[in-house]
């Protein structure tokens, strides 16, 4: 079957699935489809996922109780004020009185403390918002609208963690009644949108919340959104997701291929928009707890094996730069020192794989103890990546391993340590991300999945990433996340790639589109008709 009958195949069916929503715009009500990459979304309830795709529903149908632009400016959310006390171990905060969930339960402060005293709570099984609420000790309700928020040491970075899309506030009551599978399945929040319906690997519809009053001052939209219903579709391939945009059955596209942003934005129907993600960067983790990665010299040679600069040029045609420490530069605390580790140099790359014994042997990979030196990837991310590193380690000896795998497969192998190299990249705005991989507390094991895939315990490390966490002071916060970067650069465990972004092509039909705080999610409320 040709290319040009698939597309043709694939437009009729997507327009045949599309007719309400287009007969819904038909009828004087704005409809949108958001075409997004994955089909893997498994939850969409904010107190446990860690996945990006799933945040992007997220992100309609929940509220913060601190609202954040795309600059990461705070604003008052659901709660009105806050005030931190002196010691940074507690915050109280004033929160609005006439806020409804979608379900008709109002929100209050026993819905805040019940949120946060169920993200950590182990049954809960929570993969992200556990990192993103500190050192959480409890909630003090103080009066319907009024509460306070302890922990259990020093915080100051508690009022950036509200404006997360993890810590978003549930209605305790759809929790109840559908229990943790049932609320991941049809989440109920208090943002602009709610949820309708969930055909899994095809779409998400949501729509409008008419009571809906309480959006952040930055909106241009102030009341319920213009638009009446998002169809949320699930295209994995790129060329499938270009393809629809421009034959018209989709609005937006994500991860919009580089080529195709530059010749969409030249085009008089087509805008596009792109965000440098904070947080850590496209990276690989290299497990120290098996195969020839537990030797430093090896892990410096597959950094200087790999010229990051080329492979992000080539790749991403100037859209991303290479990456070259854990955080992203757009990170608050960003230490440029980082810069200069691991320089491209094959030379250097063959010295340190000569030096740790591994000698070049038959097809050109290097060999030690008659075993070859081969490296297992498995991965659920971009894959034109991997074909680039591998073709870069194979001129140095290294035979890196790549499978594509499923989430479910990768979670398996990484729980039962079967994997020699791991895959991250994390959007948030805060240099204390870094705790998320590299604290030795967050290392997996079954019944317990974490981020630190490097199985590294640094005890050194895991103080000053506490220490940097209770600092009173921006600069004494600053000093201490760039000792941890140089730390984590000097011990050769993680290889940063390139910086992550989202690239988004849109129909100049529709306007108002905006970044979330971190420059990946698209928040479509302040979404209207072009004229």
């Amino acid at each position: 079957m040709g290319n040009r009958m698939r597309k043709l195949m694939w437009t009729t069916a997507l327009a045949l699935s599309l007719t309400p929503v287009m007969a819904l715009a038909q009828a004087g009500d704005l409809a949108i489809v958001f075409a997004d990459d994955s089909t893997s979304d498994v939850t969409f309830d904010p107190r446990v996922t860690q996945s990006r795709h799933e945040e992007q529903v997220i992100a309609q149908v929940f509220d913060q109780l601190v609202s954040a632009d795309a600059d990461n400016k705070k604003y008052p959310g659901l709660a009105k004020s806050w005030t931190m006390a002196p010691d940074n171990k507690s915050v109280v905060l004033q929160l609005r009185d006439d806020v409804t969930f979608h379900d008709g339960t109002k929100f209050d402060a026993e819905a805040v403390k019940f949120t946060f005293d169920t993200i950590v709570d182990p049954a809960t099984g929570s993969q992200g918002a556990i990192d993103m609420i500190g050192p959480y000790e409890g909630s003090d309700i103080l009066g319907p609208y009024e509460i306070r928020i302890r922990y259990k040491r020093p915080f100051p970075t508690a009022i950036d963690s509200f404006s997360e899309n993890e810590l978003s506030i549930v209605s305790p009551t759809a929790v109840k009644k559908l229990g943790g599978t049932g609320f991941a399945q049809a989440p109920v929040g208090t943002g602009p949108f709610k949820f309708v319906s969930w055909e899994k690997n095809k779409q998400i519809v949501l729509e409008r919340n008419p009571d809906y009053k309480w959006g952040a001052p930055f909106y241009s939209t102030q009341g319920p959104s213009k638009v009446a219903r998002i169809i949320h579709r699930f295209i994995p391939n790129a060329a499938t997701r270009v393809a629809a945009l421009e034959s018209g059955e989709v609005h937006y596209t994500d991860l919009t291929p580089p080529l195709d942003m530059r010749r969409l934005g030249d085009s008089s129907k087509y805008d596009t928009m792109t965000g440098v993600a904070s947080g850590v960067p496209f990276s690989l983790m290299f497990n120290v707890s098996r195969g020839p990665l537990q030797d430093i010299k090896v892990r410096q040679a597959f950094m200087y094996a790999v010229d990051r600069s080329r492979l992000s040029q080539n790749l991403f045609f100037g859209y991303a730069k290479a990456a070259w420490g854990p955080i992203a530069p757009s990170t608050p605390a960003y230490w440029k020192g980082v810069e200069e580790y691991y320089k491209f140099s094959r030379e250097t790359a063959g010295k340190l794989l000569e030096e740790a014994g591994w000698k070049m042997g038959s097809g050109g990979i290097r060999e030690k103890d008659g075993q070859p030196l081969q490296i297992y990837y498995p991965t659920l991310l971009e894959p034109e990546t991997s074909v680039a590193l591998q073709a870069d380690l194979k001129r140095v000896g290294i035979d890196l391993k790549v499978e594509n795998v499923t989430k479910a497969k990768q979670d398996e192998l990484i729980i039962n340590n079967q994997y020699d190299v791991g895959g991250i990249r994390w959007v948030y705005n805060d240099p204390s991300v870094l705790r998320i991989p590299f604290d030795s507390g967050n290392i997996p094991e079954p019944g317990k999945f974490k981020f630190n895939w490097m199985r590294w315990k640094s005890p050194e490390l895991d103080k000053v990433l506490a220490a940097a966490s209770t600092a009173a002071s921006l600069e004494e916060r600053t000093k201490l996340y760039a000792d941890a970067q140089k730390m984590i650069m000097d011990a050769a465990v993680f290889m940063p790639i390139h910086d992550q972004i989202q690239t988004i092509a849109s129909s100049k039909k529709v306007v108002g589109a905006r970044f979330a705080p971190g420059n990946w999610q698209v928040r479509l409320y302040d979404v209207r008709p072009a004229n």
